[in-house]
């Protein structure tokens, strides 16, 4: 019986994988994808026979469930890649785009507790039955691989649940964050200036423009003097934006509205027909923040002005020490022209450039403002007590940091949470932020 459940898994090995093959042929540039979904078939076609060897045999309705909910994920993921290849995820409608892909995130968190908990289980039972074997002592017969399994059912069940529960509850539970900056040699006009940091909008990901009118009462109670967005305004193509602009035009302050593009802005997760189509999509969402009235800054600087006294304003296009993110910042063409400002603030997507970039080159910039990292839309923060899984990619990923230059002068980065949310449409623990910065004096 083994030799013939070998023989069907190598079949089955050389059936999956020649498919993948055959596949990569027709479509050359999703070859990796299909490999890596092929690996991960018979990961699953292999675990499958450790899970159902260790299921519980006197609770038969029990034991169908889980048989079922086990391959619940792969059916997601499935119907995912092919609902997608036929018909492509911008032309979804919002409501679909955004949760059924966002609904494969906690099915598999629950099937990889599960998994983990069945495999230790497993590990802890053989352990066991070898020490047995040592001590020849008697055995128990107590299933320990069987107690794992309804542990982790239970961690897995609850873990899900959160997840779900962030979709309802906290995605737009928009959280007001305000924080004091003392920069050396802010002019005297600027004492009390108070700055919004918006981030990280991803508008493909909003279902409705409801929350979003929400969120923009919220950041015009705060009485902006000026109001910066760092980035990421869609997921995919400027398309998104169109429904939003009646409510983002609400955004107002007396002394302007600025933005910069995020990794997200060019278009470059899209496959275009042709390169001609891609930069008119990136075109259009110049026209668009146009059409708002802000400011885009592309690699270029602005003087912000009252009275007779002036600070400078940065803004560089996308720009990561990961190069995955790319590098399409330029920060030296950025300061051209720039001269006798003392106080400068840097407005940089990514806050991988701080430390890669403007803490070795640039001590004169006294503030950047960064997003990109979301803190992963989950962790907690209680205090000086805070984690998020974003740790693991980022050594700055949310909240205020800083760092003393070589000429003595303090540097502040600044990394917004982000207002709204990708991949997974929730939050746990990391609420969505508006940011109020004041400046003040030092």
């Amino acid at each position: 019986m083994k030799m013939k459940k070998i023989i069907w898994f190598v079949v089955l090995i050389i059936l999956v994988m020649g498919g993948m093959w055959v596949g990569g042929n027709f479509y050359p540039r999703y070859t990796s994808r299909l490999m890596g979904f092929g690996f991960f078939l018979l990961l699953d076609i292999s675990l499958w026979n450790v899970f159902i060897s260790n299921l519980p045999s006197k609770k038969q309705f029990f034991s169908k469930l889980l048989k079922i909910a086990y391959w619940v994920p792969l059916g997601f993921l499935i119907s995912f890649i092919i609902l997608s290849f036929i018909w492509p995820m911008k032309n979804w409608p919002a409501i679909l785009r955004i949760y059924f892909p966002g609904m494969l995130i906690p099915l598999f968190i629950w099937k990889l507790i599960l998994v983990i908990s069945m495999l230790l289980g497993v590990i802890f039972s053989a352990l066991l039955h070898f020490f047995h074997w040592l001590t020849k002592s008697r055995q128990n017969n107590y299933k320990l691989s069987r107690f794992m399994i309804s542990f982790g059912l239970v961690i897995a069940t609850l873990m899900s649940v959160l997840m779900v529960s962030g979709f309802i509850f906290w995605v737009y539970d928009f959280k007001v964050r305000t924080i004091e900056v003392k920069l050396e040699g802010l002019p005297e006009k600027f004492e009390g200036f108070r700055i919004v940091q918006l981030s990280d909008i991803h508008l493909g990901s909003w279902y409705s423009d409801r929350p979003l009118i929400k969120a923009v009462e919220m950041v015009q109670a705060q009485k902006p003097d000026m109001i910066l967005f760092t980035g990421d305004m869609v997921n995919y193509v400027t398309d998104e934006a169109y429904p939003f602009e009646p409510v983002l035009n609400q955004l107002k302050a007396p002394m302007g509205v600025y933005a910069i593009l995020g990794n997200h802005d060019y278009g470059d997760y899209v496959s275009w027909k042709s390169e001609k189509e891609h930069l008119q999509n990136n075109e259009q969402l110049q026209d668009f923040y146009h059409k708002l009235n802000w400011n885009c800054l592309n690699n270029s600087h602005s003087i912000i002005k009252k009275d007779s006294d002036s600070i400078v304003l940065i803004g560089v296009e996308n720009w990561s020490a990961k190069a995955i993110w790319g590098q399409k910042g330029n920060l030296a063409r950025a300061l051209q022209g720039v001269e006798d400002v003392r106080t400068m603030i840097l407005l940089s997507h990514d806050p991988t450039h701080w430390k890669a970039e403007v803490i070795p080159s640039f001590p004169g910039i006294d503030l950047t403002l960064s997003g990109h990292t979301h803190a992963m839309q989950m962790g907690w923060e209680f205090g000086k007590h805070r984690w998020s899984p974003a740790k693991w990619l980022f050594n700055e990923w949310g909240g205020i940091y800083e760092n003393k230059s070589g000429n003595g002068n303090m540097q502040y980065l600044y990394v917004n949470r982000g207002l709204g949310h990708i991949g997974f449409p929730g939050r746990i623990g990391i609420k969505p932020e508006i940011t109020v910065i004041i400046l003040r004096k030092e």
